[in-house]
């Protein structure tokens, strides 16, 4: 978690580049840090004088970084929750859509019943009368001539 601080690491870089150029005996160039660490690890270090050679090391400070990668858990959490719950949405939705269009079917269905069962009683009735306007008893219509009939 202490190399995800990208700005420390490029004044700890700067710092490296300027201890460089004052060991090769160049232009001393003032590298301005606002870390209380920094000054916490050149005080440690100028007490020790048995070090020959100075690098100033940052004592890692974890706490901001953890607490913002908590945030962002959380937020991905609330986000994923939301998600889970929207999807939960989609498939209550998609079922009552489902539901409905099965009650509009089975009405259907159920008129086309009623539909087949009337259509079932007229032909019925026209059997019946068919049956009665047939010639079949002898009447007196048929015995005599054609003309008689027509």
């Amino acid at each position: 978690m202490a190399e995800m601080y990208l700005t420390e690491k490029l004044a700890e870089s700067s710092r490296e580049q300027t201890s460089l150029r004052e060991e090769s005996g160049t232009d001393e160039v003032q590298v301005v840090v606002d870390d209380p660490r920094y000054e916490e690890s050149k005080a440690e270090l100028s007490e020790n004088s048995d070090i020959c050679h100075i690098s100033t090391v940052l004592k890692p400070n974890t706490e901001e970084l953890e607490n913002l990668l908590e945030a962002y858990f959380a937020q991905l959490d609330g986000i994923s929750q939301k998600l889970a719950n929207m999807n939960e949405y989609v498939d209550d939705t998609q079922d009552f859509i489902n539901i409905t269009l099965d009650d509009k079917q089975n009405q259907l269905l159920q008129m086309g019943v009623m539909l087949s069962t009337g259509n079932l009683l007229l032909n019925a009735g026209i059997v019946v009368v068919g049956l009665f306007g047939m010639n079949i008893i002898q009447i007196q219509l048929n015995k005599g001539q054609a003309k008689q009939f027509w």
